[in-house]
């Protein structure tokens, strides 16, 4: 039964902490999550600067790939002038938390060490990542709904008395309608704050999964599995990356369309 011994280490929930600036702790997760932000620069400075006329094979890879991300978000928003104002952010997220979802799979990038810690951990695999990075597109989804409906617009999708004030006034069936409609509203703050914990947890709790997975299955057939599963967790690394793109968007057409 030796055979199915795990040797590989177990990866822990919580990052490690390198250093400290202030009271402010820096952790592995934190220094890995400036590294793919570094990356994704550099890619987006090298397009930008490479970027010509008649395009090369690299130029015209990406042309496909912003037509194929068009043709998405065409889809969940309902119209081309939406998608290509949700292109820059959906974008964004796509390319970071792929990368992020993925760059821990580099041989030997996360067994450099510091003090006995690994200075790099997976971005996506720490929870506070997933959840502030969720916390900020919740919040923006919001913050454009005030710019379309105006402040009070936006509270009257959550506190809907102006609805159950002309309920009552049309008639005591209309207004008993006003009032669960009312409650309804009341529920859709429970719902935003549920997309925060859906967003968040999704993303980490499949990644960190998986590494989990990896240390288990790689710790006992070290010989065979290896290459398939790497390349399955790329796979599902860019894949959880479109899945929370494709929320984002929307979550983003929800908030700035008028209720039906």
């Amino acid at each position: 039964m030796n055979f199915f011994r795990v040797s590989s280490e177990q990866p822990l929930v919580q990052p490690d902490i390198l250093f400290q600036v202030g009271n402010f702790p820096i952790t592995n997760a934190m220094l890995m999550g400036v590294f793919v932000t570094a990356l994704v620069t550099v890619f987006a400075l090298v397009i930008r600067f490479r970027s010509k006329l008649i395009p090369g094979k690299f130029q015209n890879f990406i042309e496909l790939l912003f037509e194929a991300f068009i043709g998405l978000l065409e889809q969940i928003s309902g119209s081309r002038e939406k998608a290509e104002k949700l292109l820059p952010l959906i974008g964004t997220i796509f390319i970071f938390f792929g990368i992020s979802n993925t760059v821990g799979l580099i041989p030997g990038l996360t067994s450099i060490t510091y003090n006995g810690i690994s200075l790099f951990r997976t971005p996506t695999n720490d929870f506070n990542m997933t959840f502030s990075v969720a916390c900020g597109i919740i919040l923006l989804t919001h913050i454009m709904s005030i710019r379309v409906f105006g402040f009070f617009g936006h509270l009257g999708k959550f506190f809907k008395f102006h609805g159950v004030y002309s309920g009552f006034k049309k008639g005591i069936r209309d207004g008993m309608l006003s009032i669960i409609d009312f409650l309804i509203g009341l529920l859709d703050i429970v719902s935003e704050l549920a997309k925060v914990v859906s967003l968040s947890l999704r993303l980490f709790g499949n990644m960190f999964a998986g590494e989990i997975l990896a240390a288990v299955i790689l710790g006992a057939f070290p010989l065979f599995l290896p290459a398939p599963w790497m390349a399955m967790n790329i796979l599902v690394g860019f894949l959880q990356a479109m899945v929370f793109g494709s929320l984002t968007a929307a979550y983003y057409t929800m908030a700035v369309e008028p209720a039906e």
